[in-house]
């Protein structure tokens, strides 16, 4: 029997899930497979829907040829897709509605990137289905906000979290649109983080809160934002944006970090978020404390995004005017019938908060983090412009201070801390203590980053360059490895720091010493980026491409030390001395150094490695380093 002509095989038209969303029908398994959109989302792959005729008909009122959402019942989704069988059979089934987008956001991009034409009205009436499956994962979504709760809240406390958990409980997010924008964005955020290994407690399992994906709670959220952002007022919706924003960095999505950290700006702009001048007279001291951390939280977001991947901080601290979230202990003090809080002019609250709050270390964060912005001015003044543009800045900067003296001030500021906040104890599972674990890992990092930046502004050797390295891999090696996992993505970028400085040493000059240094910290970092991204869904490989940038350039040392010294009168063993090794990891396949490396007679004689030897090295060098930010582009593939 012939085979059908190919020509024949085309899609003649979309399935009805790919026709609801205005997004292109992959068969890519063949015609009698399922498109790839409802492979990928779980769904039937149905052409129920009546044919009709192309174009409008003859006739017809302008408001009868508009799109219009279907009605009928489909068919429920797979077992899989469906978190409580209890709650289904409370809820009625779920119809495979509840995956659709929004037509009037169908410009958005999508968990699956695609664009397509904008259709329809521009309404909240139309994420009734999201409503239908965030009701059927009632269970799933309170699991969620206690992950949330557990490994996020103690770095990004955007919710009152006794308010916040009584109006899941109450199902609030079916009367509040922006709070359901809300809630969906924390679901993708925790489900996401869980996902890739952040959970530390025994309490939870990757497998309970795997379905659904993480990348469904997303699209809800993302699909529930107004497309009119002038629709899109409160609090609620720069929360969703501000988390979403956060969950698209642990999906690997940095242009929707980009996306959705813009809307909030926009939105917070908008509602006058950055001066208290600003709100309304009669906020209760819960949302005026909500207001409060979700600036700062985003402020030091946005000042991180700026120096990894490039880019402007769009708040800038000179520019605002909100002071700092009160030093209470936790949101149990905090209600809606409790005196407005009086800070002082400083910021922090008088006479309420001991010194040991949590809140103390994590309002800390923030100052290292407004002294970062100004680390970051600081470098960017020492880049000539290339655009045409005279300099202006010297007429009101003064010189610039040494580095030196600014991480003593801060380093002072650090020491002046409770001593709960210098040694990161191991978790314990109750988050009244390791909350304290949190905010000094945060601390550590922070302090890392801000070491990093400073030491960039300085003309440095390859000595200092490696003791600042050094020192960082130091740090984190202390800190105990749930923390940073909790952290999770957002600190594999942060490490990127580490990266662009011992690559400037490697495309430098070189003697036999200070590769031996620089290859144990670079064997240093492997090991700790193994550590972080086992179990991460999108793991950039990066520790594995760094071990075998290692075994390449041990060879070409070890061909040189042949090609230019005499062979030794006694064979050599061949094995690597105990020194050259990182003593966190020891990686048995790479090629082994002769102690010495002599490729060069004089150990301490300068060479430089080959360029086509550093071709896959996963940061850039300062050729992106001067134009784009601090680390710009970090973990490019």
């Amino acid at each position: 029997m012939s085979h059908r002509p190919r020509k024949f095989q085309r899609i003649s038209k979309a399935c009805d899930f790919c026709n609801r969303r205005s997004i292109k029908c992959n068969k890519n398994n063949g015609p009698l497979a399922p498109c790839q959109n409802c492979a990928d989302f779980d769904v039937p792959c149905t052409y129920d829907r009546p044919a009709r005729r192309r174009g409008a008909r003859r006739n017809a009122s302008p408001a009868a040829s508009q799109t219009m959402q279907p009605t009928g019942a489909l068919p429920t989704l797979s077992a899989q897709q469906t978190p409580r069988d209890e709650d289904l059979a409370r809820t009625g089934s779920v119809s495979s509605t509840i995956m659709q987008s929004r037509t009037s956001n169908a410009s958005w991009d999508g968990v699956n990137g695609t664009h397509a034409a904008v259709a329809g009205p521009s309404d909240g009436g139309l994420i009734s289905p999201w409503k239908a499956f965030a009701t059927a994962c009632n269970r799933t979504i309170q699991d969620l906000a206690q992950v949330y709760f557990e490994i996020v809240y103690p770095i990004f406390p955007l919710f009152h979290w006794p308010t916040f958990t009584k109006a899941l409980e109450n199902m609030d997010y079916l009367h509040d649109d922006g709070f359901f924008a809300s809630t969906m964005a924390m679901c993708a955020l925790a489900s996401a983080r869980a996902r890739d290994g952040a959970l530390y407690t025994t309490r939870w399992t990757p497998h309970q809160l795997a379905s659904p994906p993480s990348e469904v709670f997303w699209t809800a959220a993302k699909e529930s934002i107004p497309r009119d952002l002038a629709n899109a007022r409160g609090t609620e919706y720069m929360r969703a944006s501000a988390i979403l924003s956060i969950a698209s960095i642990q999906h690997g999505q940095i242009h929707g970090m980009q996306q959705y950290l813009g809307i909030y700006h926009t939105l917070a702009t908008m509602d006058g978020l950055q001066d208290e001048k600003f709100w309304p007279k009669d906020l209760d001291p819960i949302t005026v404390e909500i207001r409060r951390r979700m600036f700062w939280s985003i402020y030091t977001l946005d000042v991180y995004s700026s120096i990894v991947w490039g880019g402007v901080i769009r708040h800038r601290e000179t520019q605002s005017n909100v002071r700092y979230p009160g030093e209470l202990r936790d949101d149990f003090l905090i209600n809606p019938k409790s005196a407005a809080t009086s800070p002082d002019e400083n910021g922090r609250l008088v006479g309420h908060a001991p010194s040991d709050d949590w809140i103390n270390g994590w309002n800390f964060i923030t100052d290292m983090y407004r002294v970062l912005e100004h680390a970051v001015d600081s470098q960017r003044r020492r880049i000539v412009p290339n655009n045409g543009t005279t300099d202006v800045w010297s007429l009101f900067s003064p010189s610039q201070m040494a580095g030196s003296w600014l991480m003593d001030h801060v380093v002072a500021m650090y020491a002046a801390l409770p001593p709960q906040f210098h040694q990161t104890q191991p978790v314990i599972g109750d988050l009244s203590q390791d909350i304290f674990g949190f905010q000094s890992a945060n601390i550590q990092a922070t302090l890392q980053l801000l070491r990093m930046v400073v030491s960039s502004n300085g003309d440095q050797g390859v000595d200092e360059k490696c003791d600042v390295a050094g020192q960082v891999l130091s740090v984190f090696s202390k800190v105990p490895v749930e923390y940073l996992k909790a952290i999770s993505s957002p600190l594999l970028h942060h490490l990127a720091g580490i990266g662009y400085i011992l690559g400037s040493v490697m495309e430098g000059s070189l003697s036999e010493a200070s590769y031996k240094r620089v290859r144990t910290l670079l064997l240093e970092m492997a090991d700790l980026l193994h550590r972080l991204e086992s179990g991460l869904r999108r793991s950039t490989g990066t520790s594995e491409r760094l071990r075998a940038q290692v075994s390449r350039i041990d060879e070409y040392m070890l061909s040189q030390r042949l090609a230019t010294t005499v062979p030794p009168a006694v064979p050599h063993t061949g094995i690597i001395k105990d020194d050259l090794v990182s003593p966190l990891y020891q990686q048995s396949n790479l090629t082994p150094i002769q102690a010495p490396i002599t490729g060069i007679d004089d150990p301490i004689a300068q060479f430089q490695l080959p360029p086509e030897l550093l071709n896959d090295w996963p940061w850039p060098f300062d050729t992106g380093f001067s134009s784009e930010g601090m680390f710009p582009l970090a973990f490019v593939k």
